[in-house]
């Protein structure tokens, strides 16, 4: 695993405007208004006014279905398959079967969605249907076809490239806003809780907030690794290439409190009848891995450029020490230490990534 302890100098006010607005509706229709000028505006200027429309309207289908890099390149790839492959061969059939159009309409479906069938993950259904449609049409009329065959292959080449280029969005940046998001809400119920000031009747709302945020940085994270394989990878992809397997963790982490708050909710009367001075003692302990939390979230903050960790916040010998120091002698006792066992286990994974420049020296 590559150093993740700081990944890259904080954004410049312009970037991080930049990469916020990559993430916003207003970026969407934007790309989509480029993909229709442009897809239009070319082939219309050249002198091919029948191209210009599905052109157009190839390059806004692969901006509307593609919502980041790597899914516009998956749907220009089945897009252009399904029409390449289903076009030539059903005007095939319909040559062989005229005069008889019925016989070529029978045929049609059969041998297409056997090819289909054969390559699943080559075609895109959606897309088969459409020149399936469209060779009933055309029949013999070769311009036809080529017109619909440039106008898909050029029009979805045309669209990924606009993603590609234009405003492509920063998963990256969503990413690292989520984690900073995140670690403020759990640190703010965390603390609560280790301070008995918890307010039950804002838990449910506070907590569901939480999963929110994790829900959105699994979403974020799966984004972002899938554009990060692709053959060309932009700037924006590469500044958190290293903050992959952070993102991961961060989001085990805060499902994690979200179980741990969850539990606290729903067995909140269970959790008041434990032993005041066991109680104590957990409360202390969650105080302290509370406290490692605060450093690991203000070392993943890139918003500030701050040196590295000079020492692990949280040893292993430390965390076996407060685990053995809270026996458990019942049922929610042992629920209650398992969420805190697991919340400092995923600490520990936390501080062994933000101090591998440690082990490296």
């Amino acid at each position: 695993m590559a150093s993740i302890s700081y990944a890259h100098k904080p954004l410049t006010p312009f970037r991080r405007a930049l990469a916020r607005f990559s993430l916003s509706e207003l970026a969407k229709y934007t790309k989509l208004t480029l993909g229709m000028w442009i897809g239009f505006g070319v082939p219309y200027a050249c002198g091919y006014p029948e191209a210009a429309v599905a052109l157009s309207g190839s390059a806004m289908l692969t901006l509307a279905l593609g919502s980041s890099i790597s899914a516009a390149r998956g749907y220009f790839y089945k897009r252009v398959m399904s029409n390449l492959v289903a076009m030539p061969i059903g005007t095939l059939l319909i040559w062989l079967t005229a005069p008889h159009l019925w016989l070529g309409v029978i045929l049609l479906p059969l041998v297409i969605f056997t090819i289909v069938r054969i390559r699943p993950s080559v075609f895109q259904m959606t897309s088969v249907t459409v020149p399936m449609t469209l060779v009933l049409y055309t029949g013999e009329h070769i311009p036809l076809l080529e017109q619909r065959l440039i106008g898909v292959v050029l029009g979805m080449l045309l669209g990924f490239i606009i993603q590609q280029i234009a405003f492509p969005p920063d998963h990256g940046f969503w990413a690292n806003t989520l984690v900073n998001d995140g670690n403020a809400q759990a640190e703010a119920l965390l603390s609560e809780v280790a301070t008995k000031t918890l307010d039950r009747a804002k838990l449910k709302s506070a907590t569901a907030a939480l999963r929110v945020s994790s829900s959105n940085l699994k979403q974020a994270h799966d984004l972002l690794k899938s554009d990060l394989e692709q053959s060309w990878v932009s700037a924006h992809l590469k500044r958190n290439r290293d903050r992959v397997p952070l993102f991961s963790c961060y989001h085990e982490l805060f499902d994690s409190i979200v179980g741990f708050l969850e539990t606290l909710d729903t067995f909140n009367a269970q959790y008041e009848a434990l032993d005041a001075q066991w109680k104590d003692a957990y409360r202390r302990g969650l105080a302290r891995l509370l406290d490692v939390h605060r450093q690991l979230a203000t070392q993943a903050d890139l918003r500030v450029e701050r040196p590295g960790l000079l020492v692990e916040p949280l040893t292993r010998e430390e965390l076996h020490a407060l685990v053995e120091s809270l026996p458990a002698t019942g049922v929610f006792t042992s629920v209650y230490l398992g969420h805190l066992t697991g919340y400092g286990i995923l600490l520990r994974r936390l501080t062994a990534m933000h101090t591998e420049h440690l082990r490296k020296a």
